[in-house]
């Protein structure tokens, strides 16, 4: 069964179905009707499926967090189980500032495989892309949601006015993977795109670690037993500053540590719609060492009934985390982090 989205109504299509009834029908009248319906099913199913398009394509589905912007996304299947798929991550300053992750990832396709619903609600913001596995050093144009801020595509352009312009603008689109909602990606689908990505990411816990990565991206757990909570109450002896900020340079922070932190992932659906990204990495910092330099830069939103975050005013990039039930933490996204101010382990 295929569902195709014309018009903004889903239609449900099952050519295997159509040919069924027209069976049962044929088979209750004549043998004659029988046997002509038998010799031609081959050329009936072969009409319906490049009349109709069905089942020739992978049907994806990307939405933002609060579903007022949806992009569907029609794979070829040919394409699709192509092994020069073009699926990989970017780990440049500017995609990892931008989106607060240690790296975006991206699926490139055709700007007419995709369909994208209520084009009003996205905003669009202009920096730089220096991807060192395209080997690319371009401006892009970053679209988001304007009433959640997720992060839905970005496309390259040498237009760094923000005007568009159809001699100016890529014909593809980098569609983040992160929002693209996982129940309608085929497992096979899944675990091709994995493999091809675990490739790239493998220099990351070796000696070969690529120089534009973030320096916690290839940290591995501690093997030590010691709880969250005993590590938290442990005084270090000297204190250190971190600072970080968005890829605008709208909000910046500093964070003085004086007891252990740890980072910790997230994989749930809101983090992956809101930073675009596969996941969003947190730290926890006790608020009283946690300062903005330009607190009138971020805004407070409640994001979940327990919590709120800040995010950027201009670029929309999700900063921390506050939870209602910890008035005295802030959790800072490990993706905003200055790499020039941390140690490298």
């Amino acid at each position: 069964m295929i569902m195709q989205r014309e018009g903004g109504i889903m239609k449900l299509c099952s050519y295997q179905f159509i040919i069924f009834l027209l069976e049962s029908i044929i088979k209750s009248s004549t043998p004659l009707l029988c046997t002509i319906m038998t010799n031609y099913r081959p050329s009936l199913e072969s009409s319906l499926h490049a009349t109709g398009n069905f089942e020739s394509s992978i049907l994806l589905q990307s939405e933002c967090h609060c579903g007022k912007v949806v992009m569907d996304i029609s794979l070829p299947r040919e394409y699709s189980s192509d092994e020069s798929v073009k699926v990989w991550n970017c780990h440049c300053c500017s995609c990892r500032k931008y989106h607060t992750a240690a790296y975006v990832s991206y699926l490139q396709i055709p700007k007419d495989w995709v369909s994208i619903s209520n084009q009003g609600m996205i905003g669009k913001y202009i920096s730089s892309c220096s991807s060192k596995y395209n080997n690319v050093n371009k401006v892009i144009e970053r679209w988001y949601c304007t009433e959640c801020s997720s992060k839905l595509l970005s496309v390259y352009t040498t237009n760094a006015s923000g005007i568009e312009s159809a001699q100016e603008q890529s014909n593809d689109y980098l569609i983040n993977l992160g929002p693209i909602n996982s129940d309608t990606i085929p497992q096979t689908q899944s675990n091709q795109w994995k493999q091809q990505l675990k490739q790239i990411e493998n220099n990351l816990h070796s000696s070969k670690e690529p120089s534009c990565s973030c320096r916690w991206a290839g940290v591995l757990p501690s093997n030590t037993e010691m709880s969250y909570s005993a590590r938290r109450k442990m005084q270090m002896s000297t204190a250190t500053m971190w600072s970080g900020g968005c890829e605008c340079g709208a909000c910046k922070y500093e964070i003085t540590l004086t007891r252990l932190t740890q980072l910790q992932h997230c994989y749930c659906k809101m983090c992956r719609k809101l930073s675009g990204s596969p996941y969003s990495t947190w730290l926890p910092v006790d608020k009283r060492h946690f300062r903005w330099n330009q607190p009138n830069s971020v805004t407070l939103v409640r994001t979940t009934p327990f919590g709120q975050r800040h995010i950027c005013k201009k670029c929309r990039g999700v900063m921390t985390i506050v939870y209602d039930e910890q008035p005295n933490l802030i959790w800072p996204c490990a993706g905003g982090l200055d790499d020039v101010t941390y140690h490298r382990g």
